[in-house]
């Protein structure tokens, strides 16, 4: 071979050397496939099913579609979900269909406070650990409880009218779907924070179904009836969306406090504009929270029966560090 060969040779072998080289560093710093298994003596599949009340407002659905997200993570982890269209006669058929599949663990999201008792003690009594996800049970008997405590949200969001309004005024409520352990709940926590104040009156507390169209119809009939109103808390994001239409066709946007409870991102945007004033965060994600409650507890592995998600309030004084101006309005930002 010419003097000329054995350097082209030598070349090519230094830059094939080089291309392995930085084939194999490009190797190692890709992102390992993230699988995850769960761990269950004498177990390799897992199937968990999970009886939901309803995908009837965009909250509900990305709770649903984050949970669904999180359960690829585990290569041996069948989910199975329902949806009750909100209806507790039908949850109660979910829920028996679920536990006749043999599920390992049953998820519920009830419908109604009251009414899904008797799946509680169902699955106690066939030792289907039971963990509540979002919503409560008057029946104490489920093995945890992972929730955005409704009376708390109430409570909070009611502290932030009487503050707004500087503990004096006329304020209505706008509430979720009646007889749904959040609507209770978050009623409750208001109403009892505002006995405290006197000089804070309640003209109305009526039901917007958590729908923007409805809340909208409802606040349009509490303006009309009560044309002096200075305050409206409302049960939800998407409720309050409908009810500042109302007041901003009003031509009353911004002069009307609203206080909400959710962690949409158009709610954070209309605080920034000042024509929304206060939210109480509610975690959307609770349901991914449920969902890996249950894988602990699945696994045998230390668990709180009540596990309560941290609520944060955003206002004027805080808006910045949370709203998204560059992400969609229906996005949540917690």
């Amino acid at each position: 071979m010419s003097k000329t060969g054995k350097i082209l040779l030598m070349v090519s072998v230094c830059f094939l050397i080089a291309g392995l080289v930085i084939a194999e560093g490009r190797k190692e710093a890709a992102p390992a496939e993230k699988t995850e298994r769960i761990t269950i003596e004498g177990r390799t599949k897992v199937t968990i099913g999970w009886s939901n009340a309803s995908i009837s407002n965009p909250w509900r659905i990305e709770m649903v579609r984050r949970v669904e997200e999180e359960a690829k993570k585990y290569t041996n982890l069948t989910l199975l979900i329902t949806h009750a269209q909100d209806s507790a006669a039908k949850q109660i058929s979910d829920c028996d269909d679920l536990l006749a599949r043999g599920v390992d663990l049953l998820m519920l999201t009830p419908t109604s406070i009251d009414a899904l008792n008797p799946v509680v003690d169902r699955a106690a009594r066939q030792k289907i650990p039971l963990v509540l996800v979002q919503r409560e049970t008057s029946n104490r008997n489920f093995t945890s409880l992972v929730w955005n405590d409704d009376i708390q949200l109430g409570s909070l969001a009611a502290s932030e009218m009487v503050r707004l309004l500087g503990h004096a005024g006329k304020i209505a409520i706008i509430e979720g779907i009646p007889g749904a352990s959040s609507t209770l709940g978050r009623s409750r926590g208001m109403k009892k924070k505002l006995e405290l104040y006197p000089n804070i009156e309640l003209l109305a507390a009526l039901p917007g179904d958590y729908q923007e169209a409805k809340a909208r119809s409802v606040m349009e009939d509490i303006l009309t009836r009560y044309p002096d109103i200075d305050g409206v808390i409302v049960h939800s994001g998407t409720m309050a969306r409908g009810a500042l239409a109302a007041i901003r066709a009003a031509g009353k946007a911004g002069k009307i406090v609203i206080v909400s409870i959710g962690s949409e991102n158009h709610v954070l945007k209309e605080i920034a504009k000042n024509n929304m004033h206060s939210t109480v965060m509610e975690s959307v994600s609770v349901g991914v929270a449920g969902l890996r409650q249950a894988i602990a507890i699945l696994e045998n592995k230390p668990f709180r029966k009540l596990v309560p998600i941290e609520s944060p309030i955003v206002n004027a004084n805080n808006v910045d560090k949370w709203v998204r101006m560059d992400w969609a309005d229906d996005t949540w930002v917690y």
